[in-house]
């Protein structure tokens, strides 16, 4: 019996994310990727019990060093508004960066005919995203600086107000690079819509 590395397992990976990204997720088999990867299928299968799961390691492994990015916060002694100003631009920068571009391009023009891979993509990209910032929101309002019912519905908010434009343009291909000052552009606006709506004395003065 063979003996599963996590080198053989990321080399798999690797080349299975080339081959999702140019020749598209349908179009790709266990078969194609066994090949490119050099080995059987049984050894493929070793690894991996199907392409969804395999498609699953992809986008996990393509967000893993921009995750800590995102997630990395000031903690103590700042703000709701400061904070979230850096969450808006960490977020920017994580969902506009190649790697979790070229995920979300992929599972959009393939996600109509395999509709696995949008409930894939969601739950290892997108719903971590908000739970980040809901949690982020919800200890605001515990600490009395935000005024919401349910911090899940207001992370939406918050993520697509400061998606606005910005990433419709990278989507589509109108612009190829994001500078950090073109990221706060959008960003600061974006928190300010927030807090009229959402900050405690918003409330309080109304």
């Amino acid at each position: 019996m063979r003996v599963k590395t996590e080198k053989k397992r990321n080399e798999i990976i690797a080349i299975a994310g080339e081959l999702f990204r140019s020749q598209g997720y349908g179009t790709v088999s266990m078969a194609t990727i066994a090949s490119a990867v050099g080995g059987s299928k049984g050894t493929l299968y070793g690894y991996f019990a199907s392409k969804e799961e395999l498609f699953a390691a992809f986008v996990v492994t393509a967000g893993q060093m921009r995750w800590q990015e995102f997630i990395a916060l000031p903690d103590h002694g700042v703000g709701i508004d400061a904070k979230l100003r850096a969450l808006g631009r960490n977020y920017l920068r994580f969902l506009l960066s190649d790697e979790i571009m070229s995920v979300n391009r992929l599972v959009i023009a393939e996600a109509v005919r395999f509709p696995e891979l949008g409930r894939i993509f969601y739950e290892n990209g997108p719903r971590g995203v908000i739970g980040v910032i809901a949690d982020i929101l919800q200890q605001a309002a515990e600490a009395g600086e935000l005024d919401i019912a349910d911090a899940t519905e207001a992370a939406w908010r918050f993520k697509a107000l400061c998606e606005a434009r910005l990433v419709e343009q990278a989507f589509w291909a109108i612009r190829s690079s994001v500078t950090d000052a073109e990221i706060m552009a959008n960003v600061e606006p974006a928190c300010r819509i927030f807090l009229k709506s959402f900050a405690r004395s918003a409330v309080d003065d109304g």
